[in-house]
């Protein structure tokens, strides 16, 4: 895609925002900056926004190394792996329009369950099928975050940003790597995805008095609330195609 001044500028605008939102709550950079960029450009997704976001992963699991919870990661990172060459796959048969309805049914039932259930301890399977999930969502949209959000949502703000940010960081690579091999992901979407790093940093940089804010015991509720939006956002994308 041809960059200009006022591309730039735009596209900067709305990652900027997802990203302080991001580094503040642990998720919400694919809320606002997918739909956001996918209005630009459908060429800005998911592999360029993918890319630029490991700058403010690498940066929160750097601020954040001694809060993070290693327990069960690697069946989480297992299923991501699985997640994601999934959608690969569907993403050559079927529309992301379609997935993004059955991805969003998928985490609403999620945010259900967890309004009735005091916390979420999945066995070993359960951590497999949500690392799953979350890949396939990420992958085919750039949209895995709330999943895994759900299954942190009881712990502390800073644990809950550090942990998911070192799954957010791996996973990306694991993404890239599989886009590259489908083709969807090259020197061009390289190139788009350089020019939305400025905003990521700058949105991680705006970030720490709002997650003062949500350390205050607000961590959970976020959660909940930018998991049943971005769900939401999903299904009316594809209801609207």
């Amino acid at each position: 895609m041809d960059w200009t001044l006022a591309t730039f500028l735009l596209c900067a605008g709305g990652v900027t925002l997802g990203a302080l939102l991001q580094a503040a709550t642990g998720l919400g950079a694919g809320l606002v900056v997918v739909p956001w960029l996918a209005l630009v450009s459908y060429h800005l997704v998911p592999g360029p926004v993918i890319m630029a976001s490991l700058v403010l992963s690498t940066l929160m699991t750097v601020r954040g190394r001694r809060q993070i919870d290693y327990r069960g990661m690697p069946l989480l990172l297992a299923g991501l792996v699985t997640g994601s060459a999934l959608a690969i796959a569907l993403l050559v048969r079927l529309p992301f329009d379609r997935l993004g309805v059955v991805f969003g049914a998928l985490v609403l039932v999620a945010v259900g369950l967890s309004l009735r259930a005091p916390e979420i301890r999945p066995n070993r399977a359960g951590l497999f099928g949500i690392g799953t999930l979350s890949g396939a969502m990420g992958t085919a949209a750039g949209v895995g975050a709330p999943v895994l959000a759900l299954l942190y949502q009881h712990r502390s703000g800073p644990e809950l940003r550090a942990t998911l940010a070192l799954l957010y960081l791996v996973s990306s690579l694991m993404m890239l790597a599989l886009l590259h091999f489908a083709g969807r992901f090259g020197l061009a979407e390289i190139v788009s995805g350089f020019y939305l790093v400025p905003g990521f940093i700058l949105g991680y940089l705006l970030s720490p008095r709002l997650a003062g804010l949500i350390d205050r015991g607000y961590a959970r509720p976020a959660v909940l609330v930018l998991a049943t939006v971005s769900a939401l956002v999903l299904i009316g994308r594809g209801l609207a195609a």
